[in-house]
């Protein structure tokens, strides 16, 4: 049975909470806090919680002309908040490798290519603390593999998702941030927050005409502009041009 209006009120009222308390150990004040900061949802939300902290900025990864670079700077100047433009390159991309080889092996081609896109992004953003959105597709159902699935697939890849993230990328993701002297959060991955957004049953979470709806009308909910709320879902690796850039490094040989 379909939840009611007051049942989905409340479910949105208890992420809000969660949400909350996982945000609340960076809300000091006294450290430069920076978003890592695609301009999509996920990250947008986290921006927009975290607006009234002094030292925030708005951290982007990209190549030169980037989807991401040009919807995360659109994105800071629509919320009204400092933007690091983080360009890379080749060069950049070779380094990465390199000083993160232990961090990047051992996993799927996808989870590298992401983990290599989040260490560029990591590594060169100035703030000592980042937070980041990770946990948000897995938790409801962004991946374009949740499509056309039944309500019981789609949970049962959900869950296996999150175990993947929790198990692997996750521990790999806070080993390249320790490498590079940097501090890095996941709020959605809070014990708090996944209860919570689990508690959502999974036939509001499903795709259908829109990735993560239920999350992207929540996120409106608690005030997020509708524009970046709305912002179609692409992929870090390929948004940011990464995956472009690792194409060209393996064609080339270098």
């Amino acid at each position: 049975m379909e939840p009611d209006r007051a049942e989905v009120a409340g479910l949105r009222a208890q992420l809000g909470s969660a949400l909350e308390e996982a945000l609340a150990p960076v809300r000091t004040g006294s450290v430069s806090l920076g978003v890592l900061f695609s301009g999509g949802v996920d990250s947008a939300l986290l921006a927009w919680e975290l607006r009234g902290e002094p030292q925030l900025v708005l951290c982007t990864i990209g190549r030169e002309g980037s989807s991401d670079l040009r919807a995360g700077q659109a994105g800071a100047e629509r919320l009204g908040l400092p933007w690091q433009g983080l360009r890379v390159g080749e060069e950049e991309v070779r380094a990465a490798e390199l000083k993160f080889g232990d961090e990047l092996a051992g996993v799927s081609p996808v989870s590298r290519i992401v983990l290599l896109s989040l260490a560029l992004a990591i590594e060169r953003a100035s703030p000592p603390q980042l937070v980041c959105g990770q946990g948000v597709d897995e938790l409801f159902l962004g991946y374009a593999h949740y499509r056309g699935l039944s309500e019981a697939e789609a949970e049962r890849r959900s869950h296996e998702d999150l175990a993947r993230l929790h198990e692997t990328d996750w521990p790999r993701t806070r080993a390249i941030a320790a490498k590079a002297g940097k501090g890095i959060v996941a709020p959605y991955l809070s014990p708090g927050f996944e209860e919570c957004a689990l508690r959502v049953p999974v036939d509001l979470r499903l795709p259908r005409d829109l990735p993560k709806r239920f999350f992207r009308e929540w996120a409106i909910e608690r005030g997020l502009p509708g524009e970046l709320a709305d912002r179609p879902k692409k992929a870090f690796q390929y948004g940011s041009g990464v995956d472009s850039i690792v194409r060209a490094l393996r064609r080339s040989g270098r």
